[in-house]
């Protein structure tokens, strides 16, 4: 006789959260980027620029923690990638709206002509928008279980003695 062993809940859904892991390492590396990167090299005021470097690179940090969190199925890293993406959304929303009203801050600070500049620049921000909604889809909800017909399981049975 054989019994049927039951597989744990997150043994149906392995790839999403590795995905949402790797979408938000993706992030992380942009934001640390930004923070490290760039923002030391363009004039901006001190006063500034001593609170946004450093709050972007912990920015930046904390995307692979979340990421950490959600590769070793900790509850708190699905929240954490949401509220990433809720601040990094709204960050990049407001860049949208100065980028789309004229007030360019890609082209006053780069050394691309300004068109380039704002195209590239408002590229970014779409595209960043879209890898943090992709990485809170696959942090919270994964994928639906595949339900596996009785004929092809081949694992998970157990031989009992009678």
């Amino acid at each position: 006789m054989t019994a049927q062993t039951p597989l744990p809940r997150y043994a149906h859904r392995r790839g999403t959260r590795g995905f949402a892991a790797f979408v938000t390492v993706i992030v992380g590396f942009v934001v640390l980027g930004v923070g490290a990167v760039v923002l030391p090299t363009v004039t901006l005021d001190s006063l500034a620029a001593s609170w946004l470097i450093p709050l972007t690179i912990a920015f930046g940090l904390a995307h692979f923690v979340a990421a950490y969190g959600l590769i070793r199925r900790r509850n708190w890293s699905a929240n954490l990638v949401g509220y990433l993406a809720s601040i990094g959304i709204g960050i990049a929303a407001y860049g949208l709206i100065l980028t789309l009203t004229g007030m360019d801050p890609f082209g006053a600070t780069s050394k691309l002509p300004s068109s380039r500049a704002w195209a590239e620049g408002l590229g970014l921000l779409i595209w960043m928008i879209g890898l943090w909604l992709v990485a809170a889809r696959y942090a919270f909800k994964s994928f639906r279980p595949v339900k596996p017909n009785a004929a092809s399981i081949s694992y998970g049975t157990v031989a009992t003695a009678a």
